[in-house]
């Protein structure tokens, strides 16, 4: 097959480092500066790609320009963008331009909509470049350009929208056949909404048209060289593998699937479209956080994302390429059988069908309303789907009372289990059953699993059977039952119980003097949930104090007194995944480190949230301006960071000086205490991790 050769991958090795440095310098430059907006260097003017002449008839298309990459990066995570502020509109008009500039027919889509607990709105930007035949078949390449509140969201997902932007330049000199779509979805953060707003406004001619949809995620982790595919099932897609294909020979990185269900994945595959994600794991992002900045991404990384992406999608444009429909619907039709519900995996009872449809990947169809007794409203959407590991398909129903999920139903169909052989699957994967009732034709039986708050009913019939599941609160039970082995970090085999037991210990019971101190327990409520409880038992008092790490009123009494004040329980059942690992040891420890600066604030507030309260009086934002540019970051809301979030990043982050902005001052408040910065040494010494200050 003929191949495009992008400038960007015949370069020598020494190219190649000199790209490196010179992405370094950037990235450097843009930090110092504080990404306060737009370069004001004299830059080369964007263009869309152009067609080159080559000996042998070769079509050699612009290289891929990391400048271009970079500075987007840096202009797009200047400051926070959640959904509906006003950096998010920024930026939305900014991907906008560039998209009208490169020669595509560009508008914005928003949108307002009502979840259970606010109001959100967003903006969507659709780009197309339509083919000569109105019935063409439709790629889409999707981004999302929303933060975190508190997050210049660098790696999510400036670095996606960069490599997205550099990817419709690139593409926009290519003659196709295809239909291109470009979108830049909003409110990732909240639910994937964006994309599901999307979604829900292609008509049933667009989706027939579609073969599938590539999403660019978080991408260019420093010291990450592995891209990952996710699918909503893990399994190969033929998109996917059009781009592992693409992939050989032209970066070092390597390439693989992953499973990753719900987000963008999952609502496009809802819709009967194929969708897989290109990008980093998400755990080689510090997400969500201020230390989300433009110099934790690598440049040359995006570069070679961007150039695997022109080839795999070139390919779908050439005129010499045959329609991909045919191939894509097969794959449609085939992903009604993806979902396998096993031991350990919680049905999301209490979702709506939209949330459900997305985290299964595969749609629905809306059978019956009704309404129950009490005049709430009652839909059934059927599937056809695999369970309890079995390679047979069930109809399966699931119901919906006032647009949540209570309920279940499983019917064998067409398979050839009998109801003796069902309710052995059933005893091995949920132990006995807890209960048999005689029924007209045979024993009705329940089973209970604690694990997952699920209650199974296998109720036989006079041909077949029915199984119902539904949830149930089980007892509490102690943490002994999930002991949960699991290989950590740096080959260290402690057991999970033993791991939260020590991170527990050096977080609630602190030797530092004037600290506050707190009893431990360590229990399960066998359900998922919170991981973690603090309650006060008694008033403080004889409490130690603060800057000068003096023990007040009753030293003699402070430790015996300040142990009794807090009773911390800690559910080690909901901090590993499935298999027992516990893959970030950042995240549990600032859930534990959350709730020891709640402690301090409600049991020392003169001395800890009186004048971090004050700080942020001092530190309010100016009021919003229109038609800011997306760093111009004097203008933009900022987020005030919670006295809990402070605290926890004041303890993890490397360098406790290290936040833009308010956040800066409010993490830089915690050291100013002696007895603080003890205690955030003694926590750094435990995890092994160097303290700069």
């Amino acid at each position: 097959m003929e191949r495009l050769l992008f400038a960007q991958r015949v370069n020598s090795n020494e190219k190649g480092s000199f790209m490196k440095k010179k992405a370094a310098v950037l990235l450097t430059a843009a930090v110092l500066s504080g990404c306060a907006g737009p370069s004001t260097k004299v830059l080369p003017q964007r263009q869309s790609g152009t067609m080159q002449e080559v000996p042998d008839e070769v079509p050699v298309v612009e290289e891929v320009n990391s400048f271009y990459l970079q500075e987007s990066l840096g202009i797009l995570s200047a400051a926070p963008r959640p959904s509906g502020s006003r950096g998010e509109d920024n930026a939305a008009r900014y991907i906008q331009k560039l998209l009208k500039d490169y020669g595509y027919m560009v508008n914005r889509q928003r949108f307002r909509e009502k979840s259970e607990h606010e109001e959100i709105l967003g903006t969507n930007v659709v780009a197309m470049r339509p083919a000569e035949d109105p019935d063409a078949d439709i790629i889409l390449i999707c981004t999302w350009h929303d933060s975190a509140p508190e997050s210049p969201g660098a790696g999510n997902n400036a670095s996606g929208v960069s490599v997205f932007l550099e990817t419709a330049r690139i593409l926009s000199g290519i003659p196709t056949d295809t239909e291109v779509r470009f979108v830049s979805l909003s409110a990732h953060e909240k639910d994937a909404l964006g994309a599901r707003v999307y979604a829900k406004n292609l008509s049933k001619r667009e989706r027939e048209r579609l073969i599938g949809v590539i999403t660019i995620g978080p991408c260019g982790a420093i010291d990450t060289e592995e891209t990952v595919l996710a699918t909503q099932d893990g399994k190969r897609t033929m998109l996917g593998d059009l781009l592992l294909e693409s992939e050989a020979g032209i970066t070092e990185s390597r390439w693989s699937y992953i499973q990753k269900a719900g987000d963008e994945n999952g609502i496009f595959a809802s819709c009967a479209i194929p969708s897989v994600q290109v990008g980093q794991r998400y755990d080689s992002f510090d997400f969500g956080t201020p230390l989300d900045t433009v110099d934790t991404v690598d440049a040359e990384c995006l570069s070679g994302i961007v150039d695997t992406l022109c080839q795999a999608v070139s390919k779908i444009m050439s005129l010499d390429t045959p329609s991909m429909r045919a191939k894509a619907h097969f794959e449609n039709n085939w992903k009604e059988f993806t979902y396998t519900q096993e031991s350990a995996k919680r049905i999301p009872f209490g979702v709506s069908p939209g949330k459900l449809q997305a985290s299964l990947g595969i749609p629905g169809k809306l059978a019956v309303v009704t309404r129950n007794s009490a005049g709430q409203p009652v839909e059934r959407y059927q599937f056809v789907m695999k369970w309890f590991g079995l390679d047979v398909p069930f109809y399966t129903s699931y119901y919906f009372t006032d647009e949540q999920l209570e309920l279940v139903s499983l019917n064998p169909g067409e398979n050839t289990l009998t109801a003796d052989e069902m309710q052995e699957q059933l005893t091995e994967l949920y132990g006995n059953p807890v209960k048999k009732i005689t029924g007209p034709y045979g024993l009705d039986c329940i089973w209970q699993d604690s694990r997952t708050g699920e209650q199974a009913e296998l109720t036989p019939g006079r041909d077949d059977y029915e199984i119902e599941i539904r949830s149930y609160t089980p007892q509490p039970v102690l943490m002994a039952r999930y002991s949960a082995d699991g290989v950590l970090e740096e080959g260290n085999m402690e057991t999970g119980y033993e791991y939260l037991k020590g991170l527990g210990n050096v977080v609630f019971q602190p030797e530092t003097a004037g600290l506050l101190s707190a009893a431990l327990l360590y229990e399960s409520d066998g359900i998922g949930g919170e991981r973690i409880q603090a309650e006060k038992t008694e008033p403080v008092s004889g409490t130690a104090h603060a800057k000068d790490r003096k023990i007040a009123d009753h030293p003699e009494q402070n430790d015996s007194e300040n142990t009794k004040q807090w009773t911390i329980r800690i559910d080690p059942a909901d901090f590993p995944e499935e298999n027992g690992t516990f893959p970030d040891r950042a995240a549990d420890l600032k859930v534990l480190l959350r709730t020891y600066g709640q402690m301090l604030k409600e049991s020392m507030p003169e001395i800890y949230e009186a004048g971090y309260t004050e700080l942020v009086q001092k530190n309010q934002q100016v009021p919003e301006q229109p038609d800011t540019a997306p760093g111009d970051t004097s203008r933009e809301r900022s987020t005030t960071p919670e006295f809990e979030d402070a605290f926890a990043l004041y303890v993890l982050a490397d360098r406790p000086m290290d936040a833009p902005g308010i956040w800066q001052e409010c993490v830089r408040y915690f050291s100013q205490f002696g007895e603080l910065n003890t205690y955030r040494s003694a926590v750094r010494n435990y995890l092994g991790l160097q303290t700069e200050e």
